[in-house]
């Protein structure tokens, strides 16, 4: 009967122990987005395709921070211009939070939009970062932000309805200035200010000889 028990006792051990070396010492984490893009996650990334409610699949193409635009082509294979918010825009990749700034070209992501245009971003998730496709970049120094063009002289034409004037600068030289659908209000309030006559000074980016696209008034007198 001893015998019996003792046999029993040790059975049950033996089965214990081998239960324990079945269960996982780690559990294994979600990988962050510095790791993706280092290269340095284990194992394969895997893809979070799956779409939640009031989202839409893209991949990025280009990101303008000047402009606080994000060029995407949709899977419908449209390309969209988006606008974003760098204090409100929310951007995640598997729970962790990140910035806009975090973004790539190439990722793909999944994105809201609360407004009624539908241009204006209010949440990113990255579904599937560009390196888990084409591995880590090698570091090499980022090149200087683009410098905004300057401008300054006497205001002819103003077009109202076409968001467009002139603008004759001392040396004599005429532009043709465009606001961009994504102006800010305090620009657009100054647009519709303007007269003839008036003195400018403002910032923007050429996109061709004679045309300047608006980022912002610096002076208007």
């Amino acid at each position: 009967m001893l015998n019996s028990s003792l046999a029993r006792f040790f059975l049950a051990m033996i089965l214990g122990l081998a239960a324990a070396s079945c269960v996982p010492l780690e559990t294994r984490r979600a990988p962050t987005l510095t790791e993706v893009r280092l290269g340095n996650s284990r194992g394969a990334v895997a893809v979070d395709s799956e779409l939640r409610p009031g989202e839409f699949r893209a991949e990025i193409l280009e990101l303008i921070p000047p402009r606080s635009e994000i060029r995407v082509r949709t899977e419908d294979g449209r390309d969209r211009v988006m606008t974003y918010n760098i204090g409100r825009t929310s951007v995640s990749f598997y729970g962790w939070n990140y910035t806009v700034e975090s973004l790539e070209a190439g990722d793909r992501i999944a994105f809201q939009s609360n407004r009624r245009d539908g241009s204006y971003i209010d949440a990113i998730r990255i579904l599937e970062p560009v390196q888990a496709r084409t591995g880590p970049a090698v570091a090499q120094p980022l090149p200087p932000p683009p410098r905004p063009n300057v401008i300054e002289g006497t205001v002819e034409r103003i077009q109202y309805e076409r968001g467009i004037f002139d603008v004759r600068t001392r040396s004599g030289d005429l532009f043709v200035v465009s606001l961009p659908y994504t102006a800010r209000a305090a620009d657009v309030d100054s647009f519709r200010r303007l007269r003839t006559g008036d003195y400018v000074r403002l910032e923007g980016e050429f996109v061709n000889r004679d045309n300047l696209q608006l980022y912002s008034f610096l002076a208007l007198r």
